[in-house]
């Protein structure tokens, strides 16, 4: 049967190994998942793994009509279920039902960030949230603090869930082949929320790494100028964004979160 063609518009590089495939849709924890979305299955060698495990919880989105109608050809993919749209794009309620969800994939590297922010504006439903995307992204994703690495993505993520990288994937894994080494990551979404609102915690910190060699004080003056409570203690000052843990973020967007008296 003839093969979906790898599309250069859509990001796609198929993944073509079978083991590697296994040891993403592994990287799942067990329990009942209510809904696993993978995004993207291309011609499905994650797919097949992840429903094998998951049976009719699995829900794949995909944009590329092509790779849906082959999918659907597949006598192994009968019974799945396949949501033809853009993830950037598909309603809330329509990709995550009630909850209760892993988000996995091999995940285009060309939106790989606008994906995170998807799931983290998402956020309560989606305790799961790992896959392949370029290897610089995911340990991105995944960095502590006081590296060059560490970022606003890093920050967000690690609020809500503790993210880890887990193995990188060579370039021969795919077709084509992409330019660069792929990682694989695993975030699992932490019992308790951070102190403060999502919104105010990605003004703080967008705001710190727009100008991330200033300090603080020259970086957040936008908002210590426009609200007067919110000062800056005076250890931070110095200090420039890479160098604050995640922790400090969330108390700084927890201080902006309170009333101007």
């Amino acid at each position: 049967m003839q093969k979906v063609a790898p599309k250069k518009q859509l990001g796609q590089h198929f993944l073509t190994d079978p083991a590697i495939a296994l040891r993403i849709a592994t990287s799942i924890p067990q329990g009942q998942w209510n809904r696993v979305v993978e995004v993207g299955p291309g011609m499905g060698i994650l797919t097949r793994p992840l429903l094998e495990t998951h049976g009719a919880a699995l829900h794949c989105v995909e944009i590329d009509k092509e790779s849906v109608e082959w999918l659907r050809l597949q006598g192994w993919a009968k019974e799945l279920h396949i949501i033809q749209g853009d993830f950037l794009a598909v309603p809330e309620d329509v990709l995550f039902g009630d909850g209760n969800v892993a988000v996995i994939g091999n995940y285009p590297y060309n939106i790989s960030t606008q994906i995170a922010f998807r799931v983290l504006e998402a956020r309560n439903p989606v305790k799961f949230f790992g896959g392949m995307f370029q290897r610089e992204v995911a340990r991105r994703f995944c960095a502590d603090h006081g590296n060059k690495e560490y970022g606003v993505t890093s920050v967000l993520l690690q609020a809500f869930y503790d993210c880890k990288y887990l193995f990188t994937v060579n370039e021969g894994s795919f077709n084509p082949p992409p330019a660069v080494k792929s990682g694989v990551m695993a975030c699992v979404r932490k019992e308790l929320p951070p102190d403060c609102t999502y919104k105010s915690l990605a003004l703080v910190v967008k705001t710190a790494f727009n100008q991330r060699r200033k300090t603080l004080s020259n970086a957040l003056k936008p908002l210590t100028s426009s609200k007067p409570s919110f000062v800056l203690p005076d250890e931070l000052k110095g200090k420039r964004a890479e160098q604050l843990p995640v922790e400090t973020f969330i108390m700084l967007a927890a201080r902006w979160d309170s009333p101007d008296l």
